[in-house]
């Protein structure tokens, strides 16, 4: 007997009956009708970059693997800019996925719009929804280029305005935005594409940092008279699909600073901190079960991960070293009574802002939102300011209790591996699988200001569901909060957190950006743990680095084992070619290496079989200048001692 849906699917393949689509799926009655479609991801994220000749496309699968190296600079050297790309999905009447709208089966016109208000807004001195900036004597946040008043304050805004593109394969001068100005100079923010498909592409701007008068920036967040082109806003889309005009839910998209290290994720990355708040605000639901494969061994391996760009991070989770993922996961997987005494000492070594232990050695290492409200004379194991060091989010803690308590199921050897593109996925979860890729490469800590965004992202007020923002309507002025915008206006009902516009959420980030990548580090005098730790956004902005020269030798496999153990041990200064100037990020910061896979070494008992390595700086590096190579010899002898000394004290407890 026909179940009804294959009796309908039936129907709609006679002739004459008008029940079809195109598609061959029945129109009454059936769970394949359309009725409405949703842009993913939801928050698209662009990079800016300075080539002219090509680009690459954003993650688009949580697991997927960075590019081969080589793959994000150009044949010139200059380096290539991230294109976001979105898609349509249609959604029935139940907010199940029928399948993805492109220009092969639906009528789709696309529109976006990009801004800039960073030198219209306010100064970024601390998150001001943190308790610190209320307190008395906290510095306070004044409108940025004071100078300008009134009306002429609109000059500080670059925005060029809405474009619209549809079509296959599309690109061309009518699609840029590179109609605004900073005052009187033009800034182009970039540009929209199609693809063979129609799918829409954002590209963001060149890295294009100046000042008016060609002064120095002064500070790292706040500098008047410069602007740069990041950049945010809107993602919309008109669908006909079959003469029917679908609602379509919007998108959003972030033009940020590039990825040096595109290969790695933080600790807590963006999107564990907005699934974090999503399960809080009753947009999602937590699992049930504590996957050890899903949920608890990335923990460990992003930690891990994090040993190629700060060498604090090598010597504690690093290859040999005490907590290297690769050795120590199979026994975390066991969740037999034998290792709970492990598996609570290392759940111990997180840190937890709710149990009242703050101290700057618990995990992740990692600086918090807060960390400049340090106070110098604070003893060694506690502190003050329990957001001065960032904790992982509050589900990832729930889930390492409950593996601490055994309370996990031990899938690490039966677990499918992780989809490494969106195709490995099935249609119901491609939309989810964007959602997360656009986020899982970007940080969440700490907002000071911070890479992409910065805190407002976590206010339920910014939105309307899960990842998607509530618009300010285009003929809304937005209102004029003051000279100062205190914590309290800030986070009023009517706020700036109310609604959002083109431009708004990459106003609240530092201006230029170059100037607060070269400024927040590692390891300064407040709170510092060793040379390498606390340090801020490693994965995104890599701090100590396995140079190229080191690299090769360390997997030269005719070198004494000694010479390339301290070879690979060594790690050298991410910045060591730009000086100690943060102006020298603006002009040169297409010149630094990026973070790349390379084969590893043949004999992997000794070194590992993969590696990370800093592609070669296109700037004059301290170790290439005369004297340098007996200086490099000494260096090598010196942690080729230090390495067989750590070595000799792994132990898994």
């Amino acid at each position: 007997m026909l179940s009804r849906r294959k009796f309908l699917a039936f129907l709609a393949t006679l002739p004459g009956l008008g029940w079809a689509t195109r598609s061959g799926a029945a129109t009454v009655g059936d769970d394949r009708v359309i009725t409405h479609a949703k842009i993913h991801p939801a928050i698209g994220i662009a990079r800016v970059g300075n080539s002219r000749d090509g680009f690459f496309l954003g993650p688009e699968a949580p697991a997927e693997p960075a590019l081969p190296a080589g793959s994000y600079k150009d044949k010139k050297g200059a380096l290539k800019r991230q294109a976001a790309r979105f898609r349509i999905y249609g959604y029935n009447a139940a907010g199940e996925v029928v399948r993805e709208l492109t220009a092969d089966n639906a009528t789709v016109t696309w529109h976006a719009h990009l801004a800039n208000k960073k030198g219209a807004w306010y100064q970024f001195q601390l998150a001001l929804d943190l308790p610190e900036a209320a307190q008395p004597g906290a510095a306070l946040s004044r409108r940025r280029n004071p100078q300008i008043r009134g009306a002429a304050r609109a000059q500080l805004v670059i925005d060029p305005g809405p474009r619209t593109i549809t079509g296959k394969a599309v690109s061309g001068a009518a699609y840029q935005f590179d109609t605004g100005k900073f005052r009187n100079l033009p800034v182009p923010l970039g540009e929209l594409r199609t693809d063979e498909s129609g799918r829409l592409l954002v590209l963001g701007g060149f890295g294009l940092s100046r000042a008016l008068n060609g002064q120095p920036t002064q500070e790292f967040a706040n500098n008047d008279n410069w602007h740069d082109d990041i950049a945010d806003g809107p993602v919309e889309a008109q669908v006909t699909l079959e003469g029917r005009a679908l609602p379509v839910e919007g998108a959003w998209v972030v033009v940020g600073p590039p990825n040096y290290a595109p290969a790695l994720k933080t600790v807590r990355t963006l999107h564990d901190l907005m699934f974090d708040c999503a399960v809080a605000w009753g947009f999602s639901k937590a699992p049930e079960k504590v996957s050890f494969t899903r949920h608890i061994a990335p923990i460990f391996r992003r930690l891990s991960g994090l040993q190629w760009v700060n060498h604090g991070f090598a010597t504690v989770f690093g290859f040999g070293a005490e907590y290297d993922a690769d050795k120590i996961l199979p026994r975390l997987a066991d969740a037999a009574e034998a290792n709970r005494a492990l598996r609570r000492e290392i759940f111990e070594k997180f840190r937890n802002p709710k149990d009242g232990r703050l101290g700057k050695l618990l995990w992740p290492f990692l600086y918090g939102d807060a960390w400049d409200s340090l106070n110098n004379n604070e003893p060694d194991v506690t502190v003050r300011v329990e957001r001065s060091m960032a904790p992982v989010s509050d589900l990832h803690l729930g889930w390492l209790k409950k593996w601490a308590d055994g309370d996990f199921i031990n899938d690490l050897a039966t677990a499918p591996p992780a989809p490494k593109s969106l195709a490995d996925f099935p249609l119901t979860e491609q939309p989810s699988a964007l959602d997360e890729a656009a986020l899982a490469f970007c940080v969440a800590d700490a907002f000071h200001p911070g890479c992409e965004v910065t805190w407002p992202i976590r206010h339920r007020s910014l939105y309307i569901g899960h990842l998607r923002l509530r618009r300010r309507p285009p003929d809304q002025a937005e209102p004029d909060y003051g000279e100062i915008l205190t914590p309290v206006t800030a986070l009023a009902a009517n706020g700036p957190l109310s609604a959002s516009g083109p431009g708004d959420l990459t106003r609240w980030m530092a201006i230029p950006w170059q100037t607060d990548t070269a400024s927040c580090l590692w390891a300064y005098d407040v709170f510092r743990t060793s040379e390498s730790l606390p340090t801020f956004w490693p994965a995104r902005v890599p701090n100590e680095v396995l140079a190229e020269s080191d690299y090769r030798v360390a997997v030269d496999v005719t070198q004494p084992i000694a010479r390339r153990q301290a070879a690979f041990a060594t790690r050298r200064n991410w910045f060591r070619g730009l000086g100690d100037d943060p102006n020298q990020m603006v002009t040169n910061f297409h010149r630094v290496g990026l973070i790349e896979a390379r084969p590893g070494a043949t004999d992997a008992a000794q070194l590992p079989a993969q590696m990370f390595v800093e592609s070669k700086p296109d700037l004059v590096l301290p170790e290439e200048r005369p004297g340098a190579r007996n200086a490099v010899g000494r260096a090598y002898r010196q942690i080729a001692e230090r390495w067989r000394k750590a070595v000799g004290k792994i132990n898994l407890g």
